[in-house]
Protein backbone atom coordinates (compact mmCIF):
# COMPACT_ATOMS: atom_id res chain seq x y z
CA UNK A 1 0.00 0.00 0.00
CA UNK A 2 1.38 3.46 -1.05
CA UNK A 3 2.31 5.85 1.70
CA UNK A 4 -0.13 8.83 1.87
CA UNK A 5 2.48 11.44 4.35
CA UNK A 6 2.27 13.93 1.70
CA UNK A 7 1.26 13.08 -2.13
CA UNK A 8 0.98 16.76 -2.28
CA UNK A 9 -0.41 18.68 -5.72
CA UNK A 10 1.18 21.55 -7.25
CA UNK A 11 0.50 24.21 -9.98
CA UNK A 12 2.66 25.55 -12.37
CA UNK A 13 1.23 28.31 -14.81
CA UNK A 14 3.95 30.79 -16.21
CA UNK A 15 1.05 33.27 -18.04
CA UNK A 16 -0.41 33.64 -14.40
CA UNK A 17 0.01 36.99 -13.54
CA UNK A 18 1.21 36.30 -9.68
CA UNK A 19 3.24 33.30 -10.98
CA UNK A 20 6.48 32.98 -8.53
CA UNK A 21 8.16 30.06 -7.56
CA UNK A 22 8.36 32.11 -4.56
CA UNK A 23 4.76 31.01 -4.32
CA UNK A 24 2.86 28.23 -2.68
CA UNK A 25 2.23 26.30 -5.87
CA UNK A 26 -1.84 26.67 -5.27
CA UNK A 27 -3.96 27.08 -8.54
CA UNK A 28 -4.40 30.66 -7.46
CA UNK A 29 -0.56 31.62 -6.17
CA UNK A 30 1.24 28.87 -8.65
CA UNK A 31 5.07 28.67 -9.42
CA UNK A 32 6.10 30.00 -12.40
CA UNK A 33 8.71 27.47 -13.45
CA UNK A 34 8.88 23.40 -14.16
CA UNK A 35 12.48 23.93 -13.13
CA UNK A 36 11.37 24.64 -9.85
CA UNK A 37 8.67 22.44 -9.54
CA UNK A 38 11.51 19.16 -9.83
CA UNK A 39 13.55 20.78 -7.42
CA UNK A 40 10.81 20.22 -4.79
CA UNK A 41 8.61 17.71 -5.51
CA UNK A 42 9.45 14.64 -3.88
CA UNK A 43 7.72 11.31 -4.26
CA UNK A 44 4.07 10.71 -4.67
CA UNK A 45 3.88 14.48 -5.71
CA UNK A 46 1.62 15.63 -8.42
CA UNK A 47 3.02 18.74 -10.71
CA UNK A 48 -0.03 19.90 -12.84
CA UNK A 49 1.44 22.17 -15.30
CA UNK A 50 -0.82 24.78 -17.10
CA UNK A 51 -0.48 26.03 -21.29
CA UNK A 52 2.21 27.84 -21.90
CA UNK A 53 5.35 27.81 -23.31
CA UNK A 54 8.19 26.81 -21.31
CA UNK A 55 11.78 28.15 -22.29
CA UNK A 56 13.56 25.73 -19.98
CA UNK A 57 15.76 23.07 -19.85
CA UNK A 58 14.80 20.47 -17.26
CA UNK A 59 16.73 18.23 -14.85
CA UNK A 60 15.13 16.27 -11.99
CA UNK A 61 15.88 16.75 -8.64
CA UNK A 62 14.72 13.50 -6.32
CA UNK A 63 13.03 10.47 -7.37
CA UNK A 64 9.67 8.59 -6.82
CA UNK A 65 9.91 5.50 -4.94
CA UNK A 66 7.49 2.27 -5.32
CA UNK A 67 6.11 2.95 -1.17
CA UNK A 68 5.54 6.21 -1.78
CA UNK A 69 4.65 6.73 -5.74
CA UNK A 70 6.29 8.16 -8.48
CA UNK A 71 6.18 12.02 -8.93
CA UNK A 72 3.65 12.76 -11.87
CA UNK A 73 4.57 15.97 -13.92
CA UNK A 74 1.32 16.49 -16.19
CA UNK A 75 -0.50 18.74 -18.33
CA UNK A 76 -3.35 20.57 -16.53
CA UNK A 77 -6.65 18.98 -17.47
CA UNK A 78 -6.97 19.24 -21.46
CA UNK A 79 -4.27 21.74 -21.41
CA UNK A 80 -1.21 21.29 -23.32
CA UNK A 81 2.11 22.96 -22.23
CA UNK A 82 5.01 23.22 -24.02
CA UNK A 83 8.64 23.07 -23.33
CA UNK A 84 10.32 24.90 -25.56
CA UNK A 85 14.47 24.59 -26.34
CA UNK A 86 14.84 28.16 -28.56
CA UNK A 87 17.25 30.17 -27.43
CA UNK A 88 17.73 28.25 -24.10
CA UNK A 89 21.57 28.52 -23.68
CA UNK A 90 21.87 25.98 -20.47
CA UNK A 91 21.54 23.00 -22.21
CA UNK A 92 20.74 21.43 -25.95
CA UNK A 93 18.45 18.89 -24.63
CA UNK A 94 14.87 19.86 -23.18
CA UNK A 95 14.13 17.12 -20.46
CA UNK A 96 16.60 14.89 -18.90
CA UNK A 97 15.43 12.22 -16.59
CA UNK A 98 17.47 10.68 -14.25
CA UNK A 99 15.81 9.83 -11.56
CA UNK A 100 13.64 6.63 -10.58
CA UNK A 101 9.86 6.56 -10.53
CA UNK A 102 9.47 9.90 -12.99
CA UNK A 103 6.00 10.19 -14.99
CA UNK A 104 5.28 12.35 -17.52
CA UNK A 105 1.97 13.34 -19.32
CA UNK A 106 0.55 15.19 -21.80
CA UNK A 107 3.44 17.56 -22.39
CA UNK A 108 4.89 18.51 -25.86
CA UNK A 109 8.51 19.14 -25.79
CA UNK A 110 10.08 21.29 -29.21
CA UNK A 111 12.97 22.69 -30.77
CA UNK A 112 15.90 21.13 -29.39
CA UNK A 113 19.54 21.12 -30.88
CA UNK A 114 19.97 17.44 -28.79
CA UNK A 115 17.12 15.35 -27.31
CA UNK A 116 13.83 16.23 -26.57
CA UNK A 117 13.76 13.56 -23.55
CA UNK A 118 16.84 11.89 -22.25
CA UNK A 119 16.29 9.16 -20.20
CA UNK A 120 19.40 8.23 -18.11
CA UNK A 121 20.28 5.60 -15.18
CA UNK A 122 16.87 5.15 -14.81
CA UNK A 123 14.32 2.75 -13.82
CA UNK A 124 10.39 2.76 -14.22
CA UNK A 125 9.63 5.80 -15.94
CA UNK A 126 6.32 6.08 -17.56
CA UNK A 127 5.56 8.94 -20.73
CA UNK A 128 2.19 9.12 -21.56
CA UNK A 129 0.36 11.01 -24.33
CA UNK A 130 3.63 13.37 -25.47
CA UNK A 131 4.74 14.78 -28.62
CA UNK A 132 8.07 15.22 -29.27
CA UNK A 133 8.84 17.38 -32.57
CA UNK A 134 11.27 19.31 -34.30
CA UNK A 135 14.62 18.31 -32.78
CA UNK A 136 17.66 16.79 -33.99
CA UNK A 137 16.60 13.89 -31.70
CA UNK A 138 14.01 12.23 -30.33
CA UNK A 139 13.63 10.32 -26.99
CA UNK A 140 16.94 8.65 -26.07
CA UNK A 141 16.90 5.90 -23.42
CA UNK A 142 20.48 5.03 -22.14
CA UNK A 143 23.06 3.82 -19.32
CA UNK A 144 21.28 0.76 -18.07
CA UNK A 145 17.75 2.65 -17.72
CA UNK A 146 15.04 -0.28 -17.14
CA UNK A 147 11.46 -0.54 -16.44
CA UNK A 148 10.31 2.10 -18.99
CA UNK A 149 7.04 2.17 -20.67
CA UNK A 150 6.12 4.85 -22.92
CA UNK A 151 1.72 5.02 -24.24
CA UNK A 152 0.75 7.09 -26.86
CA UNK A 153 4.09 9.19 -27.50
CA UNK A 154 4.47 10.61 -30.53
CA UNK A 155 7.89 11.84 -32.49
CA UNK A 156 8.02 13.82 -35.48
CA UNK A 157 10.38 15.65 -37.98
CA UNK A 158 13.69 14.65 -35.91
CA UNK A 159 17.16 14.44 -37.74
CA UNK A 160 18.21 10.86 -36.20
CA UNK A 161 15.85 9.30 -34.69
CA UNK A 162 12.58 9.27 -32.98
CA UNK A 163 12.97 6.65 -30.23
CA UNK A 164 16.19 5.23 -29.76
CA UNK A 165 17.29 2.62 -26.80
CA UNK A 166 21.00 1.97 -26.82
CA UNK A 167 23.86 0.40 -23.82
CA UNK A 168 26.09 3.05 -22.94
CA UNK A 169 28.69 2.96 -19.74
CA UNK A 170 28.86 -0.52 -19.66
CA UNK A 171 25.39 -1.03 -19.27
CA UNK A 172 22.55 -2.46 -20.33
CA UNK A 173 18.71 -1.32 -20.85
CA UNK A 174 16.34 -3.79 -20.28
CA UNK A 175 12.37 -4.39 -19.61
CA UNK A 176 10.41 -1.46 -22.35
CA UNK A 177 7.24 -1.30 -23.28
CA UNK A 178 6.03 0.81 -26.43
CA UNK A 179 2.32 1.01 -26.78
CA UNK A 180 0.57 2.75 -29.52
CA UNK A 181 3.70 4.64 -30.29
CA UNK A 182 4.33 6.41 -33.57
CA UNK A 183 7.81 8.18 -35.31
CA UNK A 184 7.51 9.52 -38.21
CA UNK A 185 8.65 12.39 -40.95
CA UNK A 186 12.52 12.50 -40.36
CA UNK A 187 13.91 15.60 -41.36
CA UNK A 188 16.08 13.98 -43.92
CA UNK A 189 14.49 9.87 -44.70
CA UNK A 190 17.66 9.63 -47.19
CA UNK A 191 20.50 9.41 -44.83
CA UNK A 192 20.34 7.09 -41.53
CA UNK A 193 17.61 8.14 -39.74
CA UNK A 194 15.60 5.25 -37.39
CA UNK A 195 12.04 5.77 -36.28
CA UNK A 196 12.72 3.07 -33.76
CA UNK A 197 16.08 2.19 -32.69
CA UNK A 198 17.20 -0.37 -30.06
CA UNK A 199 21.15 -0.34 -30.20
CA UNK A 200 23.48 -3.20 -30.26
CA UNK A 201 24.56 -4.80 -27.28
CA UNK A 202 23.13 -7.51 -24.82
CA UNK A 203 20.36 -5.23 -24.08
CA UNK A 204 16.94 -7.54 -23.85
CA UNK A 205 12.96 -7.82 -23.25
CA UNK A 206 11.38 -5.12 -25.52
CA UNK A 207 7.94 -4.88 -26.57
CA UNK A 208 6.20 -2.61 -29.10
CA UNK A 209 2.50 -2.77 -29.08
CA UNK A 210 0.43 -1.17 -32.22
CA UNK A 211 3.60 1.22 -33.13
CA UNK A 212 3.85 3.32 -36.43
CA UNK A 213 6.52 4.18 -38.14
CA UNK A 214 6.81 6.34 -41.76
CA UNK A 215 8.54 8.30 -43.68
CA UNK A 216 11.99 7.45 -41.84
CA UNK A 217 15.23 6.06 -43.12
CA UNK A 218 14.58 2.45 -41.06
CA UNK A 219 11.48 1.97 -39.36
CA UNK A 220 12.50 -0.76 -36.76
CA UNK A 221 15.64 -1.39 -36.17
CA UNK A 222 16.04 -3.86 -33.43
CA UNK A 223 19.18 -4.58 -31.75
CA UNK A 224 18.02 -6.57 -29.13
CA UNK A 225 17.31 -9.87 -27.76
CA UNK A 226 14.04 -11.37 -26.64
CA UNK A 227 11.97 -8.73 -28.18
CA UNK A 228 8.35 -8.71 -29.55
CA UNK A 229 6.64 -6.61 -31.98
CA UNK A 230 2.69 -6.66 -32.07
CA UNK A 231 0.80 -5.79 -34.64
CA UNK A 232 3.05 -2.44 -36.03
CA UNK A 233 3.27 -0.83 -38.68
CA UNK A 234 6.15 0.14 -41.04
CA UNK A 235 6.07 1.97 -44.38
CA UNK A 236 7.59 4.53 -46.78
CA UNK A 237 11.16 4.37 -45.19
CA UNK A 238 13.95 5.38 -47.39
CA UNK A 239 16.06 1.83 -46.23
CA UNK A 240 14.02 -0.99 -45.07
CA UNK A 241 11.22 -1.37 -42.73
CA UNK A 242 11.98 -4.16 -40.29
CA UNK A 243 16.17 -4.60 -39.29
CA UNK A 244 16.65 -7.68 -37.14
CA UNK A 245 19.80 -8.22 -35.49
CA UNK A 246 19.75 -10.04 -32.19
CA UNK A 247 18.37 -13.47 -30.92
CA UNK A 248 14.47 -14.84 -30.42
CA UNK A 249 12.64 -11.62 -32.38
CA UNK A 250 9.06 -12.14 -32.67
CA UNK A 251 7.11 -9.94 -35.09
CA UNK A 252 3.27 -10.78 -35.17
CA UNK A 253 0.37 -9.59 -37.04
CA UNK A 254 2.96 -6.76 -38.24
CA UNK A 255 2.94 -5.14 -41.67
CA UNK A 256 5.47 -3.19 -43.63
CA UNK A 257 5.14 -1.52 -47.63
CA UNK A 258 6.44 0.44 -49.52
CA UNK A 259 10.44 -0.04 -48.17
CA UNK A 260 13.08 1.27 -50.82
CA UNK A 261 15.00 -1.74 -50.50
CA UNK A 262 13.92 -4.01 -47.99
CA UNK A 263 11.04 -4.76 -45.65
CA UNK A 264 12.37 -7.52 -43.44
CA UNK A 265 16.10 -7.93 -43.08
CA UNK A 266 17.96 -10.12 -40.54
CA UNK A 267 21.22 -8.17 -40.81
CA UNK A 268 24.40 -10.21 -39.19
CA UNK A 269 25.75 -8.97 -35.86
CA UNK A 270 28.33 -11.89 -35.26
CA UNK A 271 26.30 -14.08 -33.47
CA UNK A 272 24.07 -16.47 -34.49
CA UNK A 273 19.78 -15.78 -33.80
CA UNK A 274 16.79 -16.75 -34.33
CA UNK A 275 13.86 -14.20 -35.56
CA UNK A 276 10.13 -15.55 -35.75
CA UNK A 277 7.91 -14.16 -38.23
CA UNK A 278 3.63 -15.23 -38.16
CA UNK A 279 0.72 -13.63 -39.88
CA UNK A 280 2.89 -10.61 -40.79
CA UNK A 281 2.35 -8.73 -44.60
CA UNK A 282 5.16 -7.78 -46.56
CA UNK A 283 4.46 -5.84 -49.47
CA UNK A 284 5.85 -3.89 -52.22
CA UNK A 285 10.12 -3.69 -51.29
CA UNK A 286 12.29 -2.21 -54.13
CA UNK A 287 15.24 -4.87 -53.93
CA UNK A 288 14.48 -7.50 -51.42
CA UNK A 289 11.15 -8.16 -49.68
CA UNK A 290 12.94 -10.27 -47.07
CA UNK A 291 16.83 -10.65 -46.81
CA UNK A 292 18.98 -12.83 -44.56
CA UNK A 293 22.48 -11.57 -44.74
CA UNK A 294 24.08 -14.64 -42.67
CA UNK A 295 23.28 -18.65 -43.01
CA UNK A 296 23.92 -18.78 -39.44
CA UNK A 297 20.79 -16.56 -38.63
CA UNK A 298 17.34 -18.58 -37.83
CA UNK A 299 14.24 -17.24 -39.95
CA UNK A 300 11.12 -18.79 -38.84
CA UNK A 301 7.96 -17.85 -41.48
CA UNK A 302 4.49 -19.37 -41.10
CA UNK A 303 1.51 -17.48 -42.09
CA UNK A 304 2.58 -14.37 -43.90
CA UNK A 305 2.17 -12.66 -46.98
CA UNK A 306 5.69 -11.93 -49.00
CA UNK A 307 4.55 -9.82 -52.29
CA UNK A 308 5.18 -7.29 -54.21
CA UNK A 309 9.12 -6.99 -55.00
CA UNK A 310 10.46 -5.43 -57.57
CA UNK A 311 13.20 -7.76 -57.56
CA UNK A 312 13.36 -10.65 -55.03
CA UNK A 313 10.89 -11.91 -53.18
CA UNK A 314 12.94 -13.90 -50.14
CA UNK A 315 16.50 -13.80 -50.51
CA UNK A 316 19.15 -16.08 -48.97
CA UNK A 317 22.78 -13.83 -48.93
CA UNK A 318 24.63 -17.02 -48.76
CA UNK A 319 24.34 -20.54 -49.90
CA UNK A 320 22.37 -23.01 -47.54
CA UNK A 321 18.78 -22.92 -46.61
CA UNK A 322 19.15 -25.65 -43.99
CA UNK A 323 18.59 -21.55 -41.64
CA UNK A 324 15.12 -21.66 -42.82
CA UNK A 325 11.65 -22.90 -41.36
CA UNK A 326 8.96 -22.03 -43.12
CA UNK A 327 4.93 -22.89 -44.17
CA UNK A 328 1.58 -21.97 -44.67
CA UNK A 329 2.81 -19.13 -46.29
CA UNK A 330 1.72 -16.65 -49.58
CA UNK A 331 4.02 -15.66 -52.16
CA UNK A 332 3.60 -13.25 -54.62
CA UNK A 333 6.44 -11.31 -56.74
CA UNK A 334 6.65 -8.12 -59.37
CA UNK A 335 9.35 -9.75 -60.58
CA UNK A 336 8.27 -13.52 -61.12
CA UNK A 337 11.12 -15.00 -61.86
CA UNK A 338 12.95 -13.89 -59.21
CA UNK A 339 10.66 -15.30 -55.78
CA UNK A 340 13.23 -16.79 -53.60
CA UNK A 341 17.19 -16.79 -54.49
CA UNK A 342 19.70 -18.46 -52.81
CA UNK A 343 23.23 -16.56 -52.82
CA UNK A 344 22.05 -15.47 -56.51
CA UNK A 345 22.60 -18.92 -58.12
CA UNK A 346 19.79 -20.69 -57.32
CA UNK A 347 16.65 -18.63 -57.77
CA UNK A 348 12.74 -20.21 -57.78
CA UNK A 349 10.29 -18.66 -59.79
CA UNK A 350 6.50 -18.23 -58.74
CA UNK A 351 5.54 -20.77 -60.68
CA UNK A 352 8.38 -22.67 -59.12
CA UNK A 353 7.22 -22.57 -56.37
CA UNK A 354 3.93 -23.59 -57.57
CA UNK A 355 4.95 -27.27 -58.79
CA UNK A 356 7.19 -27.75 -55.49
CA UNK A 357 10.44 -27.57 -57.08
CA UNK A 358 11.50 -25.20 -53.88
CA UNK A 359 9.72 -27.62 -51.53
CA UNK A 360 11.89 -30.01 -52.86
CA UNK A 361 15.10 -28.07 -52.65
CA UNK A 362 14.42 -26.92 -49.04
CA UNK A 363 12.24 -29.18 -47.57
CA UNK A 364 9.92 -26.28 -46.56
CA UNK A 365 7.01 -24.76 -47.47
CA UNK A 366 4.80 -27.85 -48.11
CA UNK A 367 1.53 -25.70 -47.44
CA UNK A 368 2.47 -22.54 -48.90
CA UNK A 369 0.75 -20.96 -51.82
CA UNK A 370 1.32 -18.52 -55.40
CA UNK A 371 -0.30 -16.29 -57.34
CA UNK A 372 0.42 -14.21 -59.95
CA UNK A 373 -1.14 -10.93 -59.14
CA UNK A 374 -1.08 -8.88 -55.93
CA UNK A 375 -4.45 -7.92 -56.77
CA UNK A 376 -5.84 -11.41 -56.02
CA UNK A 377 -4.43 -11.02 -52.65
CA UNK A 378 -5.39 -7.76 -51.41
CA UNK A 379 -8.50 -5.28 -51.81
CA UNK A 380 -6.54 -2.41 -52.80
CA UNK A 381 -2.63 -2.85 -53.30
CA UNK A 382 -1.90 0.19 -55.54
CA UNK A 383 -4.01 2.26 -52.58
CA UNK A 384 -1.54 0.31 -50.36
CA UNK A 385 -4.75 -1.28 -48.89
CA UNK A 386 -3.81 -4.59 -47.86
CA UNK A 387 -7.09 -5.94 -46.43
CA UNK A 388 -7.89 -9.31 -48.19
CA UNK A 389 -9.62 -9.30 -50.89
CA UNK A 390 -12.94 -11.63 -51.39
CA UNK A 391 -11.23 -14.20 -52.91
CA UNK A 392 -7.76 -13.71 -51.99
CA UNK A 393 -6.06 -17.36 -51.57
CA UNK A 394 -4.98 -16.23 -48.02
CA UNK A 395 -8.49 -16.89 -46.88
CA UNK A 396 -8.69 -19.90 -44.38
CA UNK A 397 -4.88 -20.90 -45.78
CA UNK A 398 -3.50 -20.37 -42.64
CA UNK A 399 -2.24 -23.12 -39.67
CA UNK A 400 -3.75 -22.46 -36.29
CA UNK A 401 -0.36 -23.60 -34.80
CA UNK A 402 1.16 -20.62 -33.44
CA UNK A 403 -1.74 -18.37 -34.54
CA UNK A 404 -2.32 -15.19 -32.79
CA UNK A 405 -5.73 -15.18 -31.32
CA UNK A 406 -6.68 -11.44 -33.03
CA UNK A 407 -5.36 -9.58 -36.08
CA UNK A 408 -3.92 -6.31 -36.71
CA UNK A 409 -7.36 -4.84 -36.53
CA UNK A 410 -7.98 -6.48 -33.06
CA UNK A 411 -10.75 -8.81 -34.73
CA UNK A 412 -10.77 -11.91 -33.41
CA UNK A 413 -9.09 -15.18 -35.63
CA UNK A 414 -10.16 -17.08 -36.91
CA UNK A 415 -13.68 -15.91 -38.26
CA UNK A 416 -14.82 -18.60 -40.31
CA UNK A 417 -13.21 -21.95 -40.57
CA UNK A 418 -9.77 -21.37 -40.71
CA UNK A 419 -6.78 -18.87 -40.29
CA UNK A 420 -6.05 -16.36 -42.36
CA UNK A 421 -2.43 -15.77 -43.59
CA UNK A 422 -1.13 -12.61 -43.08
CA UNK A 423 -1.88 -9.68 -41.02
CA UNK A 424 -5.48 -9.31 -41.70
CA UNK A 425 -7.93 -11.75 -41.12
CA UNK A 426 -10.79 -11.28 -43.71
CA UNK A 427 -13.73 -9.03 -42.41
CA UNK A 428 -16.85 -6.87 -43.45
CA UNK A 429 -14.01 -4.12 -43.90
CA UNK A 430 -13.24 -5.92 -47.35
CA UNK A 431 -16.57 -8.11 -47.99
CA UNK A 432 -18.37 -10.85 -45.90
CA UNK A 433 -17.58 -14.21 -45.82
CA UNK A 434 -21.22 -15.56 -44.74
CA UNK A 435 -24.08 -13.31 -45.97
CA UNK A 436 -26.44 -14.99 -43.93
CA UNK A 437 -24.87 -13.60 -41.00
CA UNK A 438 -24.12 -9.82 -41.81
CA UNK A 439 -26.68 -8.57 -39.20
CA UNK A 440 -26.08 -11.00 -36.12
CA UNK A 441 -23.51 -9.04 -34.29
CA UNK A 442 -21.99 -5.93 -33.21
CA UNK A 443 -18.97 -5.08 -35.14
CA UNK A 444 -16.96 -1.91 -35.80
CA UNK A 445 -14.64 -2.89 -38.93
CA UNK A 446 -11.22 -1.38 -39.67
CA UNK A 447 -11.86 2.32 -41.57
CA UNK A 448 -10.10 2.63 -45.59
CA UNK A 449 -8.56 3.68 -46.21
CA UNK A 450 -6.02 3.38 -43.23
CA UNK A 451 -3.80 5.20 -43.17
CA UNK A 452 -5.06 8.45 -45.30
CA UNK A 453 -4.94 11.69 -46.27
CA UNK A 454 -7.83 13.37 -47.07
CA UNK A 455 -11.03 11.34 -45.79
CA UNK A 456 -11.83 7.66 -44.50
CA UNK A 457 -14.77 5.42 -44.46
CA UNK A 458 -15.73 3.74 -41.37
CA UNK A 459 -17.76 0.55 -41.24
CA UNK A 460 -19.74 -0.58 -38.32
CA UNK A 461 -22.65 -3.19 -38.13
CA UNK A 462 -25.63 -3.50 -35.56
CA UNK A 463 -27.51 -6.19 -34.99
CA UNK A 464 -31.17 -4.39 -34.17
CA UNK A 465 -31.94 -0.89 -34.61
CA UNK A 466 -30.68 1.45 -31.42
CA UNK A 467 -29.19 4.62 -30.07
CA UNK A 468 -25.46 4.47 -31.36
CA UNK A 469 -22.79 6.53 -30.68
CA UNK A 470 -19.85 7.63 -32.72
CA UNK A 471 -16.63 9.35 -31.16
CA UNK A 472 -13.12 10.24 -32.69
CA UNK A 473 -10.40 10.92 -29.92
CA UNK A 474 -6.72 11.51 -30.51
CA UNK A 475 -3.82 10.09 -29.36
CA UNK A 476 -4.27 12.00 -25.81
CA UNK A 477 -7.67 10.67 -24.94
CA UNK A 478 -9.22 13.94 -26.12
CA UNK A 479 -12.34 13.82 -27.72
CA UNK A 480 -12.41 15.68 -31.11
CA UNK A 481 -14.88 14.80 -33.07
CA UNK A 482 -19.03 12.99 -32.49
CA UNK A 483 -19.64 11.72 -35.84
CA UNK A 484 -22.71 10.13 -34.99
CA UNK A 485 -25.18 10.29 -31.53
CA UNK A 486 -29.00 8.87 -32.60
CA UNK A 487 -30.84 6.20 -33.31
CA UNK A 488 -29.69 3.83 -36.04
CA UNK A 489 -31.67 0.74 -37.70
CA UNK A 490 -30.00 -2.94 -37.97
CA UNK A 491 -27.40 -3.31 -40.46
CA UNK A 492 -23.93 -2.67 -42.12
CA UNK A 493 -23.60 1.54 -41.85
CA UNK A 494 -20.37 3.61 -43.38
CA UNK A 495 -19.55 7.14 -42.30
CA UNK A 496 -17.03 9.33 -43.60
CA UNK A 497 -14.77 11.39 -42.13
CA UNK A 498 -12.80 14.09 -43.46
CA UNK A 499 -10.26 14.85 -40.89
CA UNK A 500 -12.15 18.01 -39.18
CA UNK A 501 -13.10 18.07 -35.75
CA UNK A 502 -16.37 19.69 -34.42
CA UNK A 503 -15.16 23.14 -34.89
CA UNK A 504 -14.86 22.39 -38.33
CA UNK A 505 -10.58 22.86 -37.93
CA UNK A 506 -8.38 21.10 -39.12
CA UNK A 507 -6.56 17.96 -37.25
CA UNK A 508 -2.86 17.32 -37.47
CA UNK A 509 -1.06 14.35 -38.61
CA UNK A 510 -1.11 11.69 -36.33
CA UNK A 511 -3.41 8.43 -34.79
CA UNK A 512 -6.60 8.64 -33.89
CA UNK A 513 -9.12 6.18 -32.29
CA UNK A 514 -12.85 5.78 -33.48
CA UNK A 515 -15.17 4.15 -30.41
CA UNK A 516 -18.50 3.09 -31.21
CA UNK A 517 -20.94 2.58 -28.08
CA UNK A 518 -24.34 0.96 -27.66
CA UNK A 519 -26.14 0.17 -25.25
CA UNK A 520 -24.62 -3.02 -24.18
CA UNK A 521 -21.13 -2.67 -26.04
CA UNK A 522 -18.10 -0.61 -27.07
CA UNK A 523 -15.33 -1.10 -29.85
CA UNK A 524 -12.21 1.03 -30.59
CA UNK A 525 -10.50 1.05 -34.08
CA UNK A 526 -7.42 3.14 -34.55
CA UNK A 527 -6.99 4.92 -37.44
CA UNK A 528 -3.28 6.94 -39.45
CA UNK A 529 -4.29 10.49 -40.82
CA UNK A 530 -1.21 10.95 -42.76
CA UNK A 531 -1.26 14.63 -44.51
Amino acid sequence: MLSTLRAATFIVDTQHPQADDTNPGTLLLPWATISHAVETAIAGDSVLIRTGTYHEHIVFANSGSSENGPIVYSGYKNEIPIVDGTDVQESQNGIIIDKDYIVLQGLEIQNWQGNGIWITHAANTILNDCEVHDITFGIGVSDGSHDFQFNRVEVHHFTFYGFDVSPSGGADCYNGTFNNCIAHTGNDPEQNVDGFALGHGSQHHFTFNHCITYNVYDGFDISSAQSTLNACLAYNCGNGCYKLWQDQLELVNCIGYNGNITVVELDWDGEPGKSSLTNCTFFNSGTFTIWIENAADTLNMHNCIVAGGDNIGLAFEQPGIGNYIGDYNLFQNDNPSRAIAVAYSDEFSISQLADSSWNSYSGQDAHSLTTEMDTDIFMAPADNNLHLGANSPALDSGTSVGAPEIDFDGKARPVENGYDMGAFEYGLSTGIKNTENTTDHYSLFGNYPNPFNATTRIQFNLPKSEQVQLTLYNIRGNKIRTLINKQLTAGQHTIQWNGLDDQGNAVASGIYFCKLECANMQQVIRMILEK
